[in-house]
């Protein structure tokens, strides 16, 4: 489903007849009985079933905006009336047309259901003011009331247009004056146009069920009926007459323009490539039609020529003021049901990281001890590193003690006593000892070797430090010219 169909819902075309209600949406039809009481006001169970009946078909969801409902009405009790104002602003003008409507029709404006069409661009002559021309339509609220009652109850808002308007719009009049006569099972509408616009309109009762069957069917009383209606019968002679209803065919008009015998062509109404079978819903899916031309619609309480007000009235305010409520609520409550729905998962948390906490303070304790370990004592490897670089080749060592309070002693045998001085002189140059006392020194019983008993003491702990960075950039230095000298040159053998 499209995202525009969601939001903007397709309209909804509804057809009132005497006793019927038809709906049309897209190819989707339905035909639903009206029960009326004696009075001929819509009994309370038929109000409650057609309503019913009508949001099964509407199918509409409660976040959508209400679907326009285009209605066509018969023009049973509905006045036409031609009027001509001056023109003026805005509230001027809808005042004088309101005295006028007052002035031509039998009821005030406040009982009546109204619409009015502009027919012509004022032209104002001399500086004076120019005319406005209208077509007004006007009917008894009472009835269009209770229509507008149960479209509403179903989630429509509704338009209604009369009948003969919308069945204007399939057919391409001819110059002059026409007619239109739409054929029912119990009662037939004749409507007759000057230069498009409706100017008289009369309902007949005739039977029409025989209609499909035009040798059936009692001709001459239909066209009797219409040629004796009072100041209808010279507006149809020599005129064209489109002729639409359920199951008319060509062989109807033809007959029926034989019984009138005044001159008037009559010419059966083409529905459209899609039969609805009904002219009148045809005719409102394209009166509805984007870029179509504005029309003569009825409102119950019109606002001016764009029916703002009632827009606004149809607006179902009870509906959107609960979600804007909804809405407010929820932003107030959001915040504390948050807190309330998180506070467990928040508890656990803040105890895992209570729990990390007390295993990472044990653990920068030993980190702590082993720092300070590693500060204190001496650099056991360095020392013996030393040891061995100092070592001129052939010594023996027979012990070597080193503890933690910095002194070192040692028993070795040299090859003679230059070797001794020279072996004390490098530690002491070194940089890792003070103190470097030779304690002890006796030949060896085979005079070949001396014996030696010395004993040193390590400086300080940030002079060994230092020593020892000494010590390997010395090595690093070592290490790198030995990589850059060039190898020696092989000799080659005789």
């Amino acid at each position: 489903m499209k995202i525009n169909s969601l939001l903007h819902p397709p309209p909804v075309f509804v057809e009132f007849g005497p006793g019927w209600l038809r709906a049309q949406r897209g190819l989707e039809r339905v035909e639903l009985p009206l029960e009326c009481a004696p009075s001929g006001r819509l009994t309370g169970l038929g109000k409650e079933k057609i309503i019913a009946a009508l949001k099964d078909f509407n199918q509409a969801r409660n976040w959508q905006p209400r679907a326009r409902a285009w209605c066509a009405i018969s023009s049973r009790g509905v006045s036409v009336r031609r009027l001509s104002l001056p023109n003026g602003n805005k509230e001027e003008f809808h005042q004088r047309l309101l005295l006028q409507i007052e002035a031509e029709f039998p009821l005030p404006p406040g009982e009546l259901a109204w619409g009015c069409l502009p027919l012509n661009q004022p032209q104002p002559a001399n500086g004076a003011a120019g005319k406005q021309e209208l077509l007004v339509a006007a009917v008894k609220k009472d009835g269009l009331a209770e229509y507008h009652e149960i479209l509403q109850a179903a989630g429509l808002e509704p338009v209604f247009i009369l009948a003969a308007m919308a069945r204007r719009q399939l057919c391409a009049p001819p110059t002059g004056s026409f007619a239109l006569l739409d054929i029912g099972t119990t009662q037939s509408e004749l409507t007759i146009f000057e230069n498009a616009l409706p100017a008289a309109s009369r309902i007949l009762f005739w039977d029409g069920r025989n209609a499909s069957q035009p040798e059936a069917a009692d001709l001459n009383a239909l066209a009797q009926g219409i040629k004796g209606i009072q100041g209808l019968e010279a507006g149809l002679n020599g005129t064209k007459l489109f002729v639409s209803g359920n199951g008319i065919a060509r062989e109807f008009t033809e007959r029926l323009t034989q019984s009138l015998g005044n001159g008037c062509q009559c010419e059966r109404l083409e529905a459209g490539p899609v039969d609805s079978g009904s002219a009148a819903l045809a005719g409102l899916a394209k009166f509805a039609s984007p870029g179509a031309a504005p029309g003569l619609t009825i409102r119950l309480e019109p606002g001016g020529s764009n029916g703002s007000a009632t827009r606004w009235a149809a607006w179902d305010w009870k509906k959107w003021g609960a979600r804007a409520g909804a809405l407010v609520a929820a932003a107030l409550i959001l915040p504390y049901a948050e807190a309330l729905l998180l506070t467990p998962h928040l508890q656990r948390t803040v105890a895992a990281f209570k729990t990390e906490a007390k295993r990472l303070e044990m653990i920068d304790r030993e980190l702590d001890f082993l720092r300070n370990l590693k500060l204190s004592q001496p650099p056991y490897v360095d020392l013996l590193y030393v040891f061995s670089q100092s070592a001129p080749p052939g010594t023996r060592f027979d012990s070597l003690s080193l503890n933690s309070h910095g002194e070192v002693s040692l028993r070795a045998a040299f090859h003679d006593g230059q070797q001794v001085a020279d072996f004390r002189n490098q530690l002491i140059t070194s940089g890792f000892f003070t103190n470097v006392v030779v304690e002890e020194q006796a030949p060896t019983p085979d005079r070949q070797r001396v014996t030696v008993r010395m004993s040193a003491l390590e400086k300080p702990a940030p002079q060994l430090q230092l020593a020892s960075a000494m010590l390997a950039m010395a090595d690093r230095n070592k290490a790198a010219t030995k990589a850059a000298s060039p190898p020696p040159a092989r000799k080659e053998s005789p």
